[in-house]
């Protein structure tokens, strides 16, 4: 027969499992509220970014102030990619010495000179066709966001293609300032948008790979949220780019 101080320590056992129990399912939401929030800061600094840059692309075609400045200023064409490139080093090299407000900053700066970039697309580019790439890749982005996010298989394995066949691209576009290679710009403009596409299913994968492993470090997390941002509006704008390049430009 079972004594009552059995009973009393089984009734005990069973409280403290049930309490672990609680422990744990409140310990995995608050997990999942942080990790959500985490996400929505990340999007929400990148859809801003993507936001100031569409505004200032905006103003400078809705007059005759974009193509004064391309006249009156041609040289620009070739300095705002050198200037946007300066602010991305600087990100990367500052972005866990300077304070935070300072690397947001620089987010917004890069957003900025993207937007008056893009500002001269209209001289390049049909607005109907600028308009129709920039809802292509936003159904495309919020995809490879999602596969990237979801999906099982760990990306990292695809990394060194990925980054090889980026400095390629790099050397091919920079061959083509001072070569006509025109020829190809539809097979470079293919390759660009396959390995962007790798790119960001990637880097969406590698922003929760980050969050776990500095889970629960507020002040680490804030700025990877910042790093993880300018990472997917790269990758929004190469594919932007890219998928514009690819629907056709003018003669």
């Amino acid at each position: 027969m079972f004594e009552k101080n059995d009973f009393e320590v089984d009734s005990q056992s069973a409280a403290e499992r049930i309490a672990a129990e609680d422990n744990f399912v409140n310990a995995q939401a608050t997990s999942q509220t942080s990790m959500q929030k985490y996400y929505w800061k990340t999007f929400m600094t990148m859809g801003l970014g993507l936001l100031v840059s569409a505004i200032v692309a905006l103003l400078l075609s809705m007059n005759a102030t974009g193509y004064r400045i391309l006249i009156q200023m041609p040289w620009l064409t070739y300095v705002l990619p050198i200037m946007e490139l300066g602010v991305v080093i600087a990100f990367s090299a500052r972005l866990f010495k300077s304070s935070i407000n300072t690397v947001r900053v620089m987010f917004f700066t890069y957003a900025l000179l993207t937007g008056i970039t893009f500002g001269f697309l209209q001289y390049i580019f049909e607005i109907s066709t600028i308009f129709l790439a920039f809802g292509i890749t936003c159904v495309y982005f919020g995809c490879l966001c999602l596969i990237g996010h979801s999906t099982k298989v760990n990306l990292s394995r695809f990394a060194p293609i990925l980054f090889t066949g980026l400095i390629c691209l790099i050397i091919f576009n920079v061959v083509a300032i001072f070569i006509d290679l025109s020829a190809y710009e539809m097979i470079a403009c293919s390759a660009g948008l396959i390995i962007f596409t790798g790119l960001t299913a990637y880097d969406a994968q590698k922003m929760k790979k980050l969050y776990f492993e500095h889970e629960g470090d507020e002040a680490m997390l804030e700025r990877l949220s910042m790093y993880s941002a300018m990472e997917l509006f790269l990758d929004f704008i190469n594919i932007f780019l890219y998928i514009l390049r690819i629907l056709g430009n003018k003669d």
